[in-house]
């Protein structure tokens, strides 16, 4: 690119300064001249609700037009244009110097509800050596960094601990990523797999160590339970309301694992306690799609959802090793919150601001696919890059327990994200 757009996001309906800056050895020459087309992705839109009561008129038809060449002032070394967006949507760029094509960018107008959130990427299922898997859970972080993540849960099977051990062995470093505590909870007579995110307590040391509270609550649950199930079926759809509760008590977030899993022996759970679970739904999010092994069960999960009302829906990996030093590719989650903090995350996923995807395909609410599919084409490659380097420092510094001299500081991706926004 000889040309480069300053932020990549606008906000809608307010006067603006878009600045283009030249990637040397270019350089912004005051006797070229310098235009630029402008056009919707998605055309003027004139119908529909996503105007938010904004209809656009012929001056706006006029300006964002193929024939319309805008003239750009040449600002200290910079092209600048001054324009306001009419609609949350991704916009066509197109500059010339001197009447001949130069460049090509994109950039995109939010609404004010998204326009202040950032898009945090990363995974909320992860397994250790603590656990069933095969690396231990300082160096799985690390390579959920180099995976191009913000953030990552370790949540082993029955255990709470390995999650915070890791989150203690980055507490101090300074190291621009976020460890979310987690756990995989699985209660006794409970095929369900529940992941509880971000708690501040573990469940599975609750139901442990006071096994006769957990039986009580569940047979409390049962007393209400009146549908025509199996008696297996309705204990285990039991068990896992209380723990969706239990997890709310302890302030994590609830997550429905892979209902669709598909095992030598069927579905891992049995359509009846899915079907309940979603009919009574008490559970804060839905894993749609998980490890590449549950592809065709994945297929299923997405058909199932789209029967069902909207919820906030996750993409993890349900990784349990690392691809090399690295995670294997897989499902991820983009979140649009307003930092990256545990209570930030945890709130976008309970306001459904959410999508599950991986590097070839995005499932969640169309308008905030769109949004991803513009910062996977734009964003997200620089900001890959960037979390590349810094993972490859935080591997160091994980396979010697700490002792390696590893450089955790001065690589800050997180930066990035100011840079993704307009300012004056």
């Amino acid at each position: 690119m000889f040309f480069y757009p300053v932020h990549l996001t606008y906000p809608v309906r307010e006067e603006c300064s878009m600045t283009i800056a030249p990637h040397a050895p270019v350089t912004v020459c005051s006797s070229n001249q310098y235009t630029m087309t402008i056009l919707p992705f998605s055309g003027l839109r004139r119908y529909g609700a996503r105007n938010t009561g904004f209809i656009p008129g012929e001056k706006e038809a006029a300006f964002f037009s193929a024939a319309q060449q805008h003239p750009l002032a040449c600002v200290d070394g910079k092209l600048k244009l001054p324009l306001t967006f009419p609609q949350e949507d991704c916009y066509l760029c197109e500059l010339f110097v001197n009447g001949k094509s130069a460049e090509k960018f994109e950039i995109y107008a939010l609404e004010s509800d998204l326009f202040c959130l950032q898009p945090y990427k990363g995974d909320n299922h992860l397994h250790s050596w603590m656990s069933d898997g095969k690396d231990s859970p300082m160096y799985m972080v690390a390579a959920a960094c180099r995976r191009g993540y913000d953030y990552c849960a370790i949540t082993d099977h029955r255990y709470f601990e390995p999650s915070l051990i890791a989150k203690d062995f980055y507490e101090n470093t300074g190291v621009d990523f976020l460890v979310i505590p987690g756990e995989e909870v699985h209660s006794p007579q409970n095929r369900v797999h529940i992941i509880n995110l971000g708690g501040e307590e573990s469940v599975n040391d609750w139901w442990r160590n006071h096994e006769p509270e957990y039986r009580a609550a569940v047979q409390k649950e049962l007393e209400n339970m009146h549908e025509p199930m199996s008696d297996a079926d309705r204990y285990s759809a039991a068990a896992s309301q209380v723990i969706f509760d239990k997890i709310r008590s302890v302030n994590g977030v609830s997550i429905l694992c892979h209902p669709c899993w598909i095992r030598p022996y069927g579905f891992s759970e049995t359509e009846d306690v899915t079907d309940y679970l979603f009919d009574h739904k008490r559970f804060d999010a839905l894993e749609l799609i998980a490890g590449g092994a549950y592809e065709m069960g994945t297929q299923m999960q997405l058909s199932y959802y789209h029967e069902r009302e909207s919820m906030p829906v996750l993409g993890n990996s349900d990784a349990h090793a690392c691809f090399g030093d690295k995670l294997e590719p897989g499902n991820y989650t983009i979140l649009f919150a307003s930092d990256l903090t545990v209570d930030a995350l945890k709130d976008a996923i309970c306001n459904k601001m959410t999508v599950a995807g991986n590097e070839k395909k995005l499932y969640g609410d169309y308008r905030l696919v769109k949004y991803a599919y513009f910062l996977m084409r734009n964003f997200y490659p620089e900001h890959s890059r960037q979390r590349d380097v810094l993972g490859a420092n935080m591997i160091r510094y994980a396979s010697s327990l700490g002792e390696a001299d590893a450089d955790l500081t001065s690589v800050k991706p997180s930066t990035l994200f100011a840079q993704l926004r307009y300012s004056d």
